[in-house]
């Protein structure tokens, strides 16, 4: 008889899609960490489409609405990432995104992705807040194990964020892209279970 091999159902404690409804949200004190919504695409747009808040991304091409719609119905029906908004509890604003993608249910990791868009909230530790908020979920919610990012040598304010947080450097991928037509080196940083809970 041959084997039969049955996919891996989803955690039961993260709803599938994500929405107001399946998913309050994660309260900080600066920001709050929201499922994004049909509305916040034009927004999401504006932020893409800025070209001083994209500047430390080497893929990049103008988002069109058809782009945006196609791209929010993906995330939303994704098994494997989750997407929240952040949002400036002060104004109400949605300030950027932050996400967990590529999650591996069995060896229990996922790659950390976050962006603030509102260049106005720039400088305010929105970014370092949502960092933690979303840590904090990846460990005591979904039960992850491990937390890796990528991030460009040159991007030294991210890098301070992520130290700050308890990320370790894992290792330097030399010249792996080009940003502006400049070879960047690569950092990789990661972050395991008991350093999130030595590190709070």
């Amino acid at each position: 008889m041959p084997t039969q091999i049955r996919p891996l159902p989803s955690p039961p404690n993260l709803p599938m899609p994500m929405t107001p409804e399946t998913h309050p949200g994660i309260y900080g004190k600066k920001v709050l960490l929201r499922p994004l919504t049909q509305a916040d695409l034009p927004i999401l747009r504006r932020f893409v489409n800025d070209p001083e808040v994209m500047r430390t991304s080497n893929v990049y091409w103008p988002v069109d609405d058809l782009r945006q719609e196609n791209w929010f119905q993906s995330v939303s029906k994704a098994h494997d990432a989750v997407w929240f908004g952040i949002e400036a509890t002060e104004s109400g604003a949605l300030a950027g995104t932050c996400c967990l993608v590529g999650i591996d249910w069995v060896s229990r990791l996922a790659e950390l992705r976050i962006r603030i868009g509102d260049r106005q909230a720039w400088g305010q530790g929105l970014g370092t807040e949502a960092t933690r908020l979303l840590l904090q979920y990846s460990f005591a919610d979904l039960n992850l194990e491990r937390i890796w990012l990528r991030v460009y040598a040159s991007n030294q304010r991210a890098v301070h964020l992520y130290e700050k947080v308890g990320f370790q450097h894992e290792g330097r991928l030399r010249r792996a892209a080009y940003i502006h037509g400049v070879a960047e080196d690569v950092l990789l940083m990661g972050l395991l279970r008991e350093e999130w809970h030595t590190a709070v």
